[in-house]
């Protein structure tokens, strides 16, 4: 069997999804992967001083990072370019790999090309093939965005080694959980909800970045925490007797709307943890879990907190959609499954690549 060499480049922290897409794709038999760490070139911080350091010096960052890149392309002479995203692997360095006969490929995972900066904006255009995880971008990947270089879909999902328990959980001290980003729509959800369960002695924790510093305008006795990733992420939502899996659908660029999400990573990540959730109800998502029996859904935050009154007290009956939302997921809505899925399309776009003259 002849192995596909891959030189990928993506984010290295665990639970992140280009590290799970990583691994995965070095199980398989006919892969041989050497890595880029991008995370590793751009160093984070806490402080004002320390986040404005790195403002200034970005571009320096970028450099070291792409000229580490240039080199090993010139060293591992690999088949593939894979870029998980990417947001800092600039169009110059696509074409330079791809003036070396190197076939580029990028897994983008967010809803907009356009949302990243100039950058990710102009280098995404220049892959010889986008693999996105968004069931709306292939169609609208010339009209809505304005590329011409083929996209082709593969779904999010979920980490067997971060998000699977094979186990219902039993230590549920949260009546309702989230776990996102603060964004205004997620923020305006929560307080309609807390408006339409006022009066009743509901326990919410709520983590991710950005929620802390608004806590005054949340209920005080909700309790609030900063990002949790890996295991510890994974822990954290099981704690909750009922899990909000909100999407974010409120696209805007420059002022143009386009198209938000139909999913998240959660989507699959909340069944293979075993967890009773209440998903945002969106098309796609109601072709892969069943509403009524797998995951109950909801437009807005008066369904929402019907669906939460309804189903608070019936806690065998949230055991009994959890177990069937996990059967639905694991093993079909693993990551294994997906890079098996991305890697057919990478041998398809390759073989055709190299058919074509230059």
């Amino acid at each position: 069997m002849t192995e596909l060499r891959i030189l990928y480049v993506g984010e290295t922290w665990n639970g992140s999804s280009a590290r799970s897409m990583r691994e995965a794709l070095s199980a398989l038999p006919d892969v041989d992967m050497d890595d880029v760490g991008e995370d590793l070139y751009f160093p984070r911080g806490r402080s004002l001083l320390v986040r404005g350091s790195n403002r200034l010096l970005r571009s320096w960052y970028r450099a070291e990072l792409e000229r580490e890149i240039a080199a090993r392309l010139a060293a591992l002479r690999p088949d593939v370019l894979m870029v998980y995203k990417g947001g800092d692997v600039s169009a110059a360095t696509v074409r330079g790999a791809k003036r070396a006969g190197v076939f580029t490929t990028n897994i983008f995972p967010d809803c907009s090309p356009h949302a990243h900066g100039s950058v990710m904006r102009e280098a995404i255009g220049e892959y010889d093939l986008v693999v996105s995880t968004k069931p709306f971008h292939p169609a609208g990947w010339g009209p809505v965005y304005g590329y011409a270089n083929p996209c082709v879909y593969v779904p999010h999902g979920y980490d067997p080694i971060v998000h699977f328990w094979p186990d219902p959980p039993d230590n549920k001290d949260f009546d309702l959980v989230l776990a996102t980003t603060w964004r205004p729509q997620h923020h305006a959800l929560m307080q309609q909800l807390a408006v339409a369960l006022a009066g009743q002695a509901v326990r919410v924790g709520i983590i991710g970045t950005g929620w802390r510093e608004r806590e005054k305008q949340l209920p005080s006795k909700w309790i609030l925490g900063q990002s949790l990733t890996g295991r510890a992420y994974g822990d954290w939502l099981r704690r909750g007797r009922i899990v909000i899996a909100p999407v974010h659908r409120d696209v805007v660029i420059a002022g143009v709307r386009q198209p938000g999400d139909e999913d998240t990573t959660r989507t699959y990540e909340l069944a293979a943890m075993g967890c009773f959730f209440l998903h945002s109800r969106t098309p796609f998502v109601r072709t892969i879990y069943d509403e009524k029996s797998e995951a109950p859904m909801w437009d807005d935050a008066a369904e929402l907190a019907a669906l939460v009154r309804h189903y608070l007290p019936l806690e065998a009956e949230r055991r009994a959609i959890a177990a069937r939302a996990h059967a639905r997921a694991v093993p079909a809505y693993s990551i294994p499954n997906r890079a098996a899925q991305l890697l057919e399309h990478v041998k398809a776009g390759l073989a055709k690549y190299r058919n074509t003259p230059r």
